[in-house]
């Protein structure tokens, strides 16, 4: 069942609808999702369902398992047993995987950006590959560059830039174009404070707007403001806080 269209909310996000197709009021689910390496389980059976409206927290020291479990989601690592669907899309099967990637925006761990394209470039880049164009884009593209203070480093190279505003040109990126689905892992390494507050209103924002989170974090102060359920990861398994 398609769910129903929220609320408009005033913010930076508020110019976006929600993709389309979705087929299910559950944004994102995991069933028995693992992956192994040998005999080392990197991520144990993940069962998570995670529903429009809320930000689901993967709480874990370095080296736990949260960027496994972001990647599997995500879709960039096959999974040694079980699935993870996106709006009822498996995201590891074609051709259903082409809708889940439609609803899915992803801020790795480490920024991933073209050395030869400009932070403007990148906005255009992904806004073009999302159907985001004309008078949308344009407004934006604005938006997001006032609200990550990257007006003055538009035309800057990753090279240029800081981890900060390589960081923050990141999460930019994903918020130019359509989703329900948010994968946010460690975002606040290396922002500043005036960065993560900002980075807090966004996130209320998309939840206010219907979408869902997933937080991947070690950060304790920072998932108590966002996530509205917490879960605790240690050596690839779930555990009790």
């Amino acid at each position: 069942m398609t769910p129903k269209a929220p609320a408009p909310v005033t913010g930076p996000l508020s110019t976006l609808a929600l993709p389309p197709e979705c087929r299910s009021s559950t944004v994102l689910e995991t069933y028995e999702l693992t992956r192994s390496y040998g005999p080392v389980v990197a991520l144990a059976p993940l069962d998570v369902r995670v529903e429009g409206g809320e930000c689901v927290a993967l709480m874990g020291p370095n080296g736990s398992g949260k960027t496994t479990a972001a990647a599997l989601i995500c879709g960039l690592l096959e999974p040694t047993g079980g699935v993870a669907e996106i709006c009822g899309f498996s995201i590891h099967t074609e051709p259903a995987a082409v809708s889940a990637r439609a609803h899915l925006a992803y801020v790795p761990d480490t920024p991933a950006l073209y050395d030869d394209l400009t932070v403007d470039d990148h906005l255009h880049l992904v806004a073009a590959a999302h159907g985001v164009a004309g008078d949308d884009l344009d407004d934006r593209r604005d938006e997001l560059l006032d609200l990550f203070g990257l007006e003055e480093r538009a035309d800057f190279l990753p090279t240029q830039l800081s981890r900060g505003m390589r960081q923050k040109t990141a999460i930019a990126c994903a918020l130019i174009r359509p989703f329900s689905l948010l994968v946010l892992d460690e975002p606040v390494v290396g922002l500043d404070r005036r960065s993560i507050d900002v980075l807090k209103g966004v996130i209320h924002q998309a939840l206010g707007s219907g979408r869902a989170i997933v937080l991947m974090t070690h950060s304790d102060a920072f998932a108590d403001e966002v996530a509205t359920r917490v879960l605790h990861i240690e050596e690839g398994r779930v555990v009790e806080p």
